[in-house]
């Protein structure tokens, strides 16, 4: 099996006196981008010009002009530049308590990649350039910083995604909701009736809205994420496969391949292996 470079479990905004920066692509990182890695706050990558490539948990990515990424904090990402030019929004989540009505479960997308219409991504490349300006002036108002989160409000309310979303889902706001707390949770808490209790609705409901709007149930939706939170360990390689189930809270190791088994068809050390393979 390869080994994995020991990495921490989340990267942090790099100025965490702000709430939301404005970089371009090729910036100086602080932490190795070469290597896989998580953050705590969500990445908007915009492409203006040029190609590279990139890897969002396990899905392959090429890059493109006028093309436009969201990545949110958890998700396990690796980015080749090559040539790509472009921007980054980086913003943590206590950000959208000033850019009602919009919530931080709204970005949760089944699709983090979109190829944008050229005036509707031109349009978008402006306003985030508008935002680069004036955080770099010397003003640093109140006025300022609602000009910021309104034009970030823009964009994001400018995504195709979020407007299918609102059309498809009938009950958005339960079951968004609820895609966005598992990632947060799923380490703890692996039954329906966990998150029915921080909801605050029935099982009958929940289920419901997720068969509705997504065609799924509430519990295959927790095993999808608990799934996707294996396997983003796995590739972070900050532990062992007996630490990952420790980690992930499984009643003992037979229990935990049994698991990755069921859902996957390999075992741990097969599952391992196989995603690897894609971040070479």
């Amino acid at each position: 099996m390869n080994a994995l470079h020991v990495l921490p479990a989340h990267i942090a905004l790099p100025d965490a006196g702000k709430a939301l920066l404005i970089e371009p692509l090729d910036y100086n990182n602080p932490y190795d981008y070469h290597k896989p890695h998580r953050h705590d706050y969500f990445e908007i990558i915009l492409i203006k010009s040029g190609t590279g490539s990139q890897v969002i948990d396990c899905k392959s990515y090429t890059l493109g002009a006028g093309q436009f990424y969201a990545v949110y904090p958890g998700q396990v990402h690796l980015m080749n530049r090559g040539n790509a030019k472009g921007l980054l929004i980086q913003f943590r989540k206590d950000i959208f308590r000033h850019i009602a009505p919009l919530h931080h479960y709204h970005l949760y997308f089944k699709e983090q990649a979109f190829n944008l219409d050229g005036a509707v991504f031109n349009h978008l490349y402006d306003l985030t350039l508008h935002m680069a300006a004036l955080m770099d002036g010397t003003e640093n108002t109140a006025f300022v910083n609602q000009r910021l989160y309104s034009y970030l409000q823009v964009i994001l309310l400018s995504l195709p995604q979020v407007h299918s979303a609102q059309r498809q889902l009938g009950r958005q706001d339960l079951v968004l909701n609820f895609l966005s707390l598992l990632p947060q949770h799923i380490s703890q808490r692996k039954k329906v009736t966990d998150f029915c209790a921080i909801l605050g609705c029935t099982a009958d409901k929940l289920n419901d809205a997720c068969k509705a709007g997504l065609g799924k149930t509430a519990l295959k939706l927790i095993h999808e994420e608990l799934m996707l939170e294996i396997c983003r360990l796995m590739l972070l390689g900050t532990l062992s496969l007996k630490e990952i189930a420790y980690e992930l809270n499984f009643d003992c190791p037979a229990n935990f391949n049994n698991f990755i088994k069921a859902h996957s068809g390999y075992t741990p050390g097969g599952l391992q292996a196989t995603l690897l393979e894609i971040y070479k």
